[in-house]
């Protein structure tokens, strides 16, 4: 059976997701300290919590993104994504409104400057989009009954 252009634009986008969403948690998950030290320089949280938060968010990221693909965790995964794309653009838009010249953290350690910042933030509201889409998707094609329960 043939399927619709649709159908396979949202299969390329969901293994696209999955692959940003796994490359950066392990890219992340190699030096915890580098990532302590990125989320501590945002200045939102105290240092504990930039540790915690260093630990935890680059597996996230990677289970997710494996979740992406299976389609029985999809719907779970992409709000998850949604969250944390929505988190880090509030957190580098946070970053760029009071001048800091910081690397992102979104793929391990970098040279930070306001430009960019920019960048990254649009690359992290590009991915809240794509995430958003696919959400969308999978919710309009969630069984009638299954809403209802």
């Amino acid at each position: 059976m043939a399927r619709s252009p649709a159908t396979l634009t949202a299969g390329v986008a969901r293994v696209a997701v999955a692959a940003v969403f796994i490359a950066a948690g392990a890219l992340k998950a190699r030096d915890p300290a580098a990532f302590t030290t990125a989320v501590d320089h945002y200045r939102l949280v105290p240092y504990p919590v930039a540790a915690g938060l260093a630990l935890y968010v680059p597996w996230l990221e990677i289970t997710c993104g494996v979740a992406v693909l299976w389609a029985r965790l999809r719907l779970g995964a992409l709000n998850l994504l949604l969250g944390l794309c929505a988190m880090f653009a509030a957190a580098l838009a946070s970053a760029w409104w009071r001048h800091l010249d910081i690397a992102c953290g979104c793929f391990g350690p970098g040279a930070g400057s306001r430009p960019a910042l920019l960048l990254d933030l649009a690359r992290a509201l590009a991915l809240g989009l794509a995430c958003a889409v696919l959400l969308g998707r999978e919710l309009r094609d969630l069984p009638p009954e299954a809403g209802a329960a």
